[in-house]
């Protein structure tokens, strides 16, 4: 969406250049897909496809630890 405004510099991580990211703690990281037909070939680590928080119910939710906009930092969890 940044490059179809013009702003051909967002959503990159660059040295130098202002940020937006957050930072995430996270149980297992897996490859969801309903289909096991899907599964098969997602989960192949040559296929690129990342890994996501594991989000079963009774496991733990991922947790932000910081979130930066502009480069500056607006959230720190406490004690983290």
């Amino acid at each position: 969406g940044w490059r179809a405004v013009g702003r051909d510099d967002a959503g990159v991580l660059v040295p130098g250049a202002p940020a937006d990211y957050a930072v995430w703690r996270t149980g297992e990281l897996v490859v969801q897909a309903p289909d096991d037909r899907v599964a098969r070939w997602s989960t192949d680590p040559r296929s690129g496809t990342p890994g996501l928080p594991d989000l079963t119910p009774g496991r733990d939710l991922p947790v932000c630890l910081r979130t930066v906009v502009g480069g500056h930092t607006v959230h720190v969890r406490p004690g983290e």
